[in-house]
């Protein structure tokens, strides 16, 4: 069935087609929201909230007025991963996500204690730098940087123009600049 069949028939009190739209978008809104939250369980609570949202607004999507249902659910996610960056509820990050970061950066040649423990500290002064930047910011350069979306792709997905994301992103990258300026040269980096 394709998508649209999938939409109308869900609209129509089709539950396991409503699971259909869920099990293609999941991943991905899962995705957004971990990489927002950086922890499994508030990106969790944000998946389900998402697709509360939708199903209850399932009525108002129109195919004409979006770029399609995957950018609709999108945004509908970004929305709520805000929400709960803003109801300062969020949980911590999740140590596992640090542990396997450190773990593949210590296989190789250079495998030693001291560099796990160097780039724990790096992660954790970017994840600060990154939590130092306005919601809307932090969204637009995680969509484009770690989940690689392109400025328009962005834009619809937040409800904004191409020319505001590009400002948004360029005064994302020079505050983390400012911010991580003292940490890269202390590791002998330069920005």
């Amino acid at each position: 069935m394709d998508e649209n069949t999938l939409i109308r028939t869900a609209r129509e009190g089709d539950e396991a087609a409503f699971r259909a739209l869920f099990d293609a978008h999941s991943g991905r809104v899962f995705g957004l929201a971990y990489r927002y939250l950086r922890n499994q369980t508030d990106a969790e609570d944000v998946l389900q909230e998402t697709f509360i949202r939708a199903f209850n607004a399932l009525d108002t999507y129109d195919p004409g007025k979006t770029a399609g249902f995957g950018l609709w659910i999108n945004r509908i996610g970004i929305n709520c991963s805000i929400d709960a960056l803003r109801r300062g509820k969020r949980r911590s990050a999740d140590p596992l996500e640090g542990a396997a970061m450190n773990t593949l950066a210590a296989k190789g040649p250079e495998d030693d204690p001291e560099r796990v423990a160097g780039n724990r500290e790096v992660r954790l002064r970017i994840d600060q730098a990154l939590d130092r930047l306005s919601p809307r910011q932090r969204m637009i350069f995680t969509l484009r940087h770690d989940l690689g979306y392109t400025t328009r792709e962005i834009a619809l997905s937040v409800g904004t123009t191409e020319g505001s994301v590009k400002k948004h992103l360029f005064r994302a990258v020079d505050a983390l600049k400012k911010r991580l300026r003292r940490l890269a040269m202390e590791n002998g980096y330069e920005l």
